[in-house]
């Protein structure tokens, strides 16, 4: 009688591989991620493992404070509205200042040079030359501009970014 031998099983063994370097790198989202850079077995790959978020330390005390972080963002946009409002205003009304002398030089020149004696017109106490309906009107014109301008600057600036500084170079 005759035996067989019988041949061994053949398994694949895979070689394991050698643990070249680790490396932890902070993403942007602060997220650390360990990556293993392993030996050229057969196809070397990065293996990506996400770990716990990194924690962030802040150096100055924790102060406690009556408002939230939305609400302290909330007051520090309608403060910044507010300002950039009474600012735009101001320019109106300056400008409506500008306009108004320019009319009054002209207006005494034109006079002065046909002979005619300057009319003063008393308004709020001030001697005025030009009618004070003139002036209500250029100051609410000025006023309006104002307005008008804090809202569209609002718009463009702050809400659509749509200003040179936003453009890229």
């Amino acid at each position: 009688m005759k035996i067989k031998k019988q041949a061994p099983k053949k398994t694949k063994t895979v070689p394991k591989k050698k643990v070249v370097s680790k490396v932890r790198t902070v993403t942007l989202t602060k997220k650390v991620v360990k990556k293993t850079k392993t030996a050229p077995v057969a196809k070397a790959a990065l293996k990506k493992h996400k770990t716990i978020a990194a924690i962030r330390i802040d150096s100055r005390k924790e102060v406690t404070s009556v408002f939230s972080t939305s609400e302290k963002r909330e007051l520090r946009h309608s403060l910044k509205r507010w300002t950039y409002m009474v600012l735009a205003l101001t320019v109106g009304i300056l400008s409506a200042g500008f306009v108004t002398g320019i009319l009054e030089k002209i207006y005494i020149e034109n006079n002065l040079r046909m002979g005619h004696e300057l009319l003063t017109h008393q308004f709020l106490g001030m001697s005025m030359f030009l009618l004070p309906v003139a002036y209500i009107v250029i100051f609410g014109i000025g006023i309006c501009f104002g307005i008008w301008l804090g809202f569209w600057g609002w718009r463009v600036v702050y809400i659509e970014h749509n200003h040179r500084i936003f453009r890229k170079k």
